[in-house]
């Protein structure tokens, strides 16, 4: 069985169907709308989205590349930590070059905007490797996403499992969570990197310490992996790794999928 075609790490969230709030910018951001129509404009309008803000968990390229696709809009509005602005203004100056084109605004969180409530989590100080070494807390984030009755926990960089993680999910009615790797020496087996998973900032999914353990100790409604590398075999439908992740009651996110809560 073929791995199913997944495009880069973005997720999109509303409560009205008309204002929608973009979890992370992937490169693939240009083409992921184009296949999501209800995020298109509203009306005869030749230019522009329904996407109402922009929400970052980090600065690493792989979710803020897609911010330059976004660049015709009369303004935009980033939700992120001020490390991540930091990073985007200094190191990589992504924010100067957009506000080239567009007005920029920004918020920290948490925030309340769409009808949602943002609030974040700080779980690494660690950053993208354009990045200097310096330990700055809120480079990379966890975030709560809340409505009037539902909360949504979105973790899709997770590089330890701590007791502030465990405190913060709780209670949430979904949970997307970092399946990044299968093991922590995927990609140095394969030969694809010299550097581990938690290198890279990932709890693997295997393993005593992995993420799956965990998750089967969770009265969470549902459980989805999210953010997973081409190299995990869970993308296969046959693999064993996958039918151990369906059977701890966990789902494989893929392009498309849509959750109602």
């Amino acid at each position: 069985m073929p791995r199913l075609r997944r495009t880069q790490s973005s997720i999109a969230i509303t409560i009205d169907n008309r204002r929608w709030l973009l979890f992370n910018a992937s490169p693939d951001l240009a083409s992921q709308i184009a296949a999501f129509p209800l995020v298109a404009p509203a009306g005869p309008k030749l230019r522009g989205t329904r996407i109402h803000a922009v929400v970052l968990t980090d600065g690493e390229l792989d979710h803020v590349m897609g911010l330059l696709s976004l660049r015709e809009g009369r303004e935009l509005h980033l939700v992120c930590t001020d490390a991540v602005r930091e990073l985007l203004t200094k190191p990589f100056p992504l924010l100067p070059v957009l506000r080239k084109y567009c007005r920029v605004h920004l918020s920290d969180f948490p925030v309340h905007t769409a009808g949602l409530r943002v609030s974040a989590i700080n779980v690494s100080s660690g950053g993208p490797l354009y990045a200097s070494r310096s330990k700055r807390r809120g480079r990379v984030v966890g975030l709560s996403i809340e409505s009037s009755t539902r909360r949504i926990a979105y973790l899709p960089a997770l590089p330890a499992i701590t007791t502030e993680v465990e405190a913060f999910v709780k209670g949430c009615d979904c949970l997307l969570l970092d399946g990044t790797f299968w093991s922590e020496h995927e990609m140095v087996s394969l030969g694809l990197s010299k550097r581990t998973a938690a290198d890279m900032g990932h709890v693997p999914i295997q393993g005593h310490a992995g993420s799956l353990r965990w998750l089967r100790t969770l009265r969470i409604p549902r459980k989805i992996y999210v953010h997973i590398n081409n190299t995990n075999p869970i993308l296969r439908k046959t693999a064993r790794a996958r039918r151990s992740v369906e059977r701890a009651g966990v789902e494989v996110a893929y392009d498309g999928m849509e959750i109602r809560l």
